[in-house]
C-alpha cells in the first residue's frame, strides 16, 4: 500500500509493509545483550515479583520490570539486556514495518514503551489461543498495528526524500542478497565511490552498509531455516557461504545461536514456540 508523506511540504510516496517475523511463546531464562533487526512485542502472562524478569536500555539507564499484562514494545536496533526467569511468561511478537525493504518506520529511534490495555493484552492472548496457524497469523498481525499505531513516531529520524535515492539499491539488494554482496557492490549499483557512499548511507539511515547487509541477511537466514525440507548446508549454499562451517559461526555470533537450534526451536512466523 501506498503513503504519501510531507517533508518539508514535498510529498514523498513509500510501500509501507508489515512483516511477521516470529510469533512465539516463551518460559525460559537467561539473561543477555540484544540488539534486534526488527520491532518486538511481548506481553507478560505470569510474573514473580520476587524473582522478576526484566529489560534494560543501557544508553538510556532505564530498567523495567515485567508485570503481568502489562504490553511492552521495544524499537528495532535498540541495544538492550534482558533477563527472564522460569517463573515468567511472555507471548512475543516480532515483526517488522519497512518504509523501504529492510528501512523500519522505527529505525534510529531505540525507545522502549510499556502500555496497560486490557483490550488489546486480551486481543495478544487470543492470537496466540487461536489453534488455526492462518487465523493465528492475521490476529497477531492486527494486535501488532494497533501496538504499533498507539506508538508512531510523530517526527521519523528517517528523511524519507533522501532514502527514497536507494529504493531501486534495496530491492536489487533483496532479489539479489547473498554472502558475497558487499559495500562495494552496492556503491558502484549507485555510481559513487565506496568511501563517498558509506559516508551518505551512515547519514541517511544510522546505520553501515555492512550493518543493512547482516541485519537482512540474518533475516533471509531465518526465513530459509524455517524450511524444514532445506538442509543448513543447503542453506549456506544457497546464501554464497564457502561452507556450512563459516555459515554457522555466522549465525551464531549475529543471531545468538546456532542454526541447529534455531531450526530445534521452530523460529518463523507459522509456529508457537515454547
Amino acid at each position: 500500500m501506498k503513503y504519501a508523506y510531507f517533508a518539508a511540504r514535498t510529498p514523498v510516496n513509500v510501500s509501507c509493509v508489515f512483516h511477521l517475523v516470529d510469533l512465539f511463546e516463551e518460559s525460559t531464562q537467561y539473561e543477555r545483550d540484544w540488539k534486534l533487526p526488527f520491532d518486538l512485542i511481548s506481553l507478560c502472562v505470569r510474573e514473580n515479583p520476587s524473582d522478576p524478569s526484566w529489560i534494560e536500555l543501557p544508553e538510556k539507564k532505564i530498567r523495567m520490570n515485567y508485570e503481568e499484562n502489562a504490553i511492552h514494545f521495544t524499537t528495532c536496533d535498540t541495544p538492550m539486556r534482558i533477563r527472564y526467569t522460569h517463573a515468567n511468561r511472555h507471548l512475543c511478537i516480532h515483526f517488522r514495518y519497512e518504509l523501504f525493504p529492510g528501512v523500519d518506520l522505527f529505525s534510529g529511534l531505540h525507545e522502549r514503551y510499556m502500555l496497560k490495555d486490557k483490550l488489546l493484552a486480551g486481543k495478544i492472548r487470543e492470537a496466540f489461543a487461536d489453534e488455526n496457524p492462518l487465523r493465528r497469523l492475521a490476529k497477531a498481525e492486527e494486535a501488532a498495528m494497533e501496538v504499533l499505531v498507539k506508538f508512531w513516531p510523530e517526527h521519523l529520524p528517517l528523511d524519507l526524500k533522501k532514502a527514497m535515492e536507494f529504493e531501486e539499491l534495496f530491492q536489487y539488494v533483496r532479489k539479489n542478497l547473498d554472502s558475497r554482496i558487499g559495500t562495494a557492490e552496492m556503491a558502484a549499483r549507485m555510481g559513487w565511490s565506496e568511501a563517498h557512499f558509506s559516508r551518505v548511507f551512515h547519514s541517511v539511515f544510522g546505520i553501515t552498509p555492512k550493518q543493512y547487509l547482516i541485519r537482512e541477511l540474518c533475516a533471509k537466514a531465518l526465513k530459509l531455516l524455517n524450511d524444514p525440507g532445506r538442509s543448513i548446508k543447503e542453506t549456506a549454499s544457497q546464501l554464497g557461504f564457502s561452507s556450512e562451517f563459516n555459515f554457522s559461526r555466522f549465525i551464531k555470533h549475529y543471531c545468538g545461536y546456532a542454526p541447529s537450534r534455531l531450526r530445534k526451536t521452530t523460529y518463523g512466523p507459522l509456529y508457537i514456540r515454547k
